[in-house]
């Protein structure tokens, strides 16, 4: 079904196109205006893209000698709804002789969102005649692809459309021997759904036990956790108990050892205090030793005469 709509798609952009190819469009286009005692020759491009720079000349001929009393023309584009002026260009009082040319090429820039085609305003008045000529018309038609643009895109389109109609006759080959494939494995298709539906039927039983054995698991999870926070606040407990032990345990080791050095200090102490007390009666006990006593007396000499 996507092939055949592919090519029904191709087929009316054939025709579209070929439609397009009838009326043609040439690069540039001209417009000449008489009037005034001048003819007024203006060219411009018959399309544009918007934001591209274009230019319109024109030319201004004299019939006979005149004087250009007053010529104008304003340029204005369509940006989304509103008109916007994008040129304007005024010649006051230029004396002209008899086949003399003016001329002026002016170039613009067309906006971002510029759309359809320019609105040309042109006001001409000369000595020739006492009301001026005014002429209000449309020159470049802007668009987002161009006529060329949309010929190339034609021709690319016609290529792959030829490429796409062969690729549809191989594709109907191959159609046709998928469809007598299909026939082939739709009869197996038939023979695997009665046996996928005898294994969609174990499936729901098996799929019942199935919930019936996690809702024993998810209970049985939840007193695990349960548990488990249990043992692991038993063991924090555990731990601290253990720790107290050996902190009692170091503090009793040390009680001895200070109990043992003091048993030692008293018994040096009992000793000692013995030692001494044996010692004070020993002294007591010993008998005086003989003593001798030496007196020391001083004898007086008379002094005698001569001394």
């Amino acid at each position: 079904m996507q092939i055949k709509s592919s090519v029904c798609v191709f087929v009316t952009l054939f025709f579209l196109f070929g439609q397009i190819c009838g009326f043609g469009a040439s690069s540039t286009n001209n417009f000449s205006f008489y009037g005034a005692g001048v003819i007024i020759d203006l060219t411009f491009p018959e399309e544009a893209h918007p934001t591209e720079s274009i230019t319109h000349n024109f030319t201004i001929t004299a019939k006979t000698s005149l004087t250009l009393e007053n010529f104008t023309i304003i340029i204005e584009v369509l940006v989304n709804s509103s008109w916007q002026q994008v040129y304007k260009e005024q010649v006051l009082f230029r004396d002209m002789l008899q086949n003399e040319n003016l001329t002026s090429h002016p170039r613009f820039t067309l906006p971002q969102n510029t759309h359809g085609k320019l609105h040309c305003f042109m006001y001409v008045l000369t000595d020739k005649t006492s009301d001026p000529v005014s002429y209000t018309f449309y020159t470049t038609h802007v668009r987002t692809l161009t006529y060329n643009e949309l010929l190339i895109e034609y021709n690319e389109l016609l290529t792959n459309y030829n490429d796409t109609i062969a690729e549809y006759e191989t594709l109907l080959e191959s159609y046709n021997e998928l469809t007598a494939t299909y026939g082939t494995l739709n009869s197996t298709y038939n023979s695997l759904l009665d046996e996928y539906n005898a294994l969609q039927s174990n499936y729901n039983s098996l799929n019942s036990t199935y919930h019936s054995l996690q809702a024993t698991y998810n209970s049985l999870l939840s007193s695990y956790y349960s548990l488990e926070a249990n043992f692991n606040i038993l063991n924090q407990t555990c731990t601290a108990l253990l720790n107290e032990i050996n902190n009692l345990r170091q503090k009793t080791d040390a009680s001895k050892i200070e109990i043992v050095n003091t048993r030692n200090l008293t018994y040096l102490f009992v000793g000692t205090t013995i030692a001494l007390i044996i010692l004070i009666i020993y002294i007591k006990k010993k008998k005086p030793e003989p003593y001798v006593v030496i007196r020391k007396e001083t004898v007086a000499v008379k002094p005698t005469e001569n001394s």
